[in-house]
């Protein structure tokens, strides 16, 4: 996509500073970062698109890391030149040039891209990076040896194998009384510790589980409950568990630019209700499926929460659910099918034709209208 900021602009001339090339971060791993239907392999400097590779030059794969690395902040033109072309005197046509390559290279998600008119450009699209696993079970190991050793502490105070020497200028009563005083200060200063340890807030897993808990409840009442019923019982809880109004957004693309406010607070209502129709059908009765979160790790824009979704017949499907923080809660921004199929991009690539030939409007209704056969209700009851 290319906008108006990037065709109007008269050029301009810079000049920055001569520096050592500063590269990504990311530059040098060796995991791939995903986002929608895309890999990139940072260290073989290779762009991969739903599994073949994807022609790319050295300037727009630089950009691409930079951006991916500021994690949907802004990026100005300033700091891209910097960036990309340090040292070197260029001009800003230069950088429309490779914004322009990398957005055909991306296809139908050049919209992952946004221009930042007369600022700079934004990465949009969610990003995880399949290194971050290794980091974070180090990071648990650690403060599991960090916990360990605390509670040692605690132990060795908790003895009090000197208390009788310290205390030996007291009477004999008083020095029982403060000793068993203190011990039991220490007990309670322990359990506490414990308790808190325990209860650690257990970041995007909580999300999911909460979900899952709901999901196995409408399934196991699901024939009592009829699609209208596990339906008022899901859709509250997929509003309190997903970041709706940010995966409308995504799943609309480009379009949403040009939509008025009314316009996206309808199509994310839609929205919402579509995504809890499709829960309230496929998760309709119960026949032993199990429903396990199986772990959590860091994003590039938030945390991985890794699940798995065992069929009655015992085939395992894994499930991923990229979660971003909201305040303080952790809330669903894409859901990832076998680890690899975007749901969000799933979605744009749907929503593209509707909106290509019957609008937003067309958009609304023909959510609202899957909504109602999913879920055997009516847009004005939600």
């Amino acid at each position: 996509m290319t906008t108006n900021s990037d065709t109007n602009l008269t050029p301009i001339h810079m000049t920055v500073a001569r520096h050592s090339p500063s590269r990504s971060r990311w530059a040098a791993q060796e995991a791939a970062l995903e986002f929608g239907r895309f890999q990139i392999l940072p260290r073989r400097r290779q762009l991969i698109a739903d599994g073949a590779p994807v022609k790319l030059g050295t300037r727009a794969l630089d950009i691409l890391l930079v951006l991916l690395e500021a994690e949907g902040s802004l990026v100005t033109k300033e700091e891209l030149f910097s960036r990309v072309w340090p040292g070197i005197h260029v001009s800003e046509e230069n950088l429309k040039v490779q914004i322009f390559a990398l957005r055909q290279a991306l296809g139908e998600d050049r919209d992952f891209i946004r221009t930042e008119t007369g600022r700079g450009y934004r990465f949009m699209a969610a990003v995880k990076s399949a290194a971050s696993r290794s980091a974070s079970l180090h990071a648990a190991r650690r403060w599991q040896r960090q916990r360990r050793r605390t509670m040692s502490r605690w132990a060795t105070i908790l003895a009090f194998p000197k208390c009788s020497d310290q205390t030996a200028y007291l009477p004999a009563v008083r020095r029982s009384r403060l000793c068993a005083t203190l011990a039991l200060a220490t007990g309670i200063a322990l359990g506490t510790f414990c308790y808190t340890a325990h209860a650690a807030p257990s970041g995007g897993s909580g999300t999911v589980k909460g979900l899952y808990d709901t999901l196995l409840s409408t399934m196991k009442n699901g024939r009592t409950l009829g699609g209208s019923g596990r339906f008022a019982q899901l859709a509250p809880v997929i509003r309190s568990s997903f970041d709706v109004a940010s995966m409308a957004r995504l799943s609309v693309g480009p379009f949403w630019a040009g939509l008025s406010e009314a316009q996206r607070q309808e199509v994310t209502e839609s929205y919402g209700r579509y995504i809890s129709a499709i829960y309230t059908d496929r998760f309709d009765s119960y026949n032993g499926q199990k429903l396990e979160v199986t772990g959590e790790e860091p994003a590039a824009f938030g945390l991985l929460v890794k699940s798995r979704i065992i069929k009655s017949n015992g085939e395992p499907v894994e499930v991923d659910y990229l979660m971003r923080r909201n305040g303080e809660s952790w809330l669903v921004a894409d859901i990832y099918l076998d680890s690899a199929i975007s749901e969000v991009a799933t979605r744009r690539s749907e929503f593209a034709a509707i909106l290509k030939t019957q609008g937003i409007d067309g958009l609304i209704a023909a959510l609202n209208r899957k909504a109602d056969i999913l879920s055997g209700t009516t847009a004005s009851s939600f």
